[in-house]
């Protein structure tokens, strides 16, 4: 498989300031065979210092419910989480029903 790094750009509202964790995120690719669109954004949890677990949902079942979505994790150090955290992190993936659906992304600091 090819691993491609995407140049995208993406601008994000929150419909409801009651509700700041939960935006619309309209993104753009860069180049002209990137996708485009929009997705609801959803913070699911931060510790605001070691780790966000993010949720988005491309599109919608009739009944509501999410019919195509993504998670991502955000961890600032570029070696991972410490264990006391990925134990919150995996807590919070079986919640959101998407436990074992994540790769890790190596973060080597080249361009």
């Amino acid at each position: 498989f090819w691993v491609i790094c995407a140049d995208m750009a993406a601008q994000y509202t929150v419909p409801d300031p009651t509700t700041p964790a939960k935006m619309y995120m309209t993104y753009q690719g860069l180049a002209s065979y990137l996708s485009s669109g929009g997705d609801n954004y959803w913070v699911i949890d931060t510790d605001y210092d070691n780790y966000a677990i993010t949720y988005a949902c491309r599109s919608l079942k009739e009944d509501g419910s999410c019919d195509d979505g993504y998670s991502l994790i955000f961890s600032r150090n570029p070696r991972g989480l410490p264990p006391a955290i990925q134990r919150i992190v995996r807590q919070k993936q079986e919640e959101i029903c998407m436990s074992g659906q994540f790769q890790p992304v190596l973060q080597s600091g080249t361009a």
